[in-house]
């Protein structure tokens, strides 16, 4: 399938959005789709409305701090907006990758020629290459396995796939790497 041809078209605006522009499929994410958010709001009624907080020492040999410092992250998951993706309002802001495409007018990244542009040096943009390079790491080169799919099949295929995929019980946290790649980076940031 040429380029030209990836059939973007045949997306709905909202269907686009479930694509990154680094490959990464938003809609397999649980921030995108609140599965955990709903979880995390059910856990913490039943938790607090137990009073966790006063009878776990006793019950479970947890102190009594742990449990409120549990509950509270339990509150603020469950209170949390839900991404809508990194098209058109979502995602990080200042994503280099998200820049890149879009000052190309590409959807994603499965449009260049240069993709996938994970050497700093290749690109238009050495902050885009690395940031994606990251992304590689943290998604365990699954976002690049996605825009080389949709370069075979295209757009509409590809989401059609993926929302199957979905329907069947995958998620994005099944392929995102157990290293701290985002912590790691941020450390390194730091000392240079």
């Amino acid at each position: 399938m040429e380029l030209t041809s990836l059939e973007r078209d045949k997306l709905t605006e909202n269907e686009k959005c479930l694509i990154a522009p680094c490959g990464i499929y938003c809609g397999a994410c649980d921030i995108l789709l609140g599965n955990t958010r709903n979880l995390a709001k059910e856990m913490y009624r039943i938790m607090n409305g137990f009073n966790m907080a006063d009878i776990a020492p006793l019950a479970m040999g947890i102190e009594r701090e742990r449990i409120v410092d549990f509950l509270n992250i339990l509150q603020k998951w469950s209170q949390a907006s839900k991404c809508p993706g990194c098209l058109p309002r979502g995602g990080i802001r200042s994503c280099p990758v998200r820049a890149c495409i879009e000052q190309r007018g590409f959807l994603t990244c499965a449009e260049c020629d240069m993709m996938p542009c994970n050497q700093p040096q290749q690109g238009p943009s050495a902050e885009a290459a690395a940031f994606f390079k990251l992304v590689n790491r943290r998604y365990s080169n699954w976002n690049i396995q996605n825009l080389e799919r949709i370069r075979e099949i295209g757009y509409r295929r590809f989401v059609d796939e993926m929302q199957e995929k979905v329907r069947n019980g995958f998620l994005t946290s099944d392929v995102i790497s157990r290293e701290m790649v985002v912590t790691e980076a941020m450390e390194k940031m730091k000392t240079e």
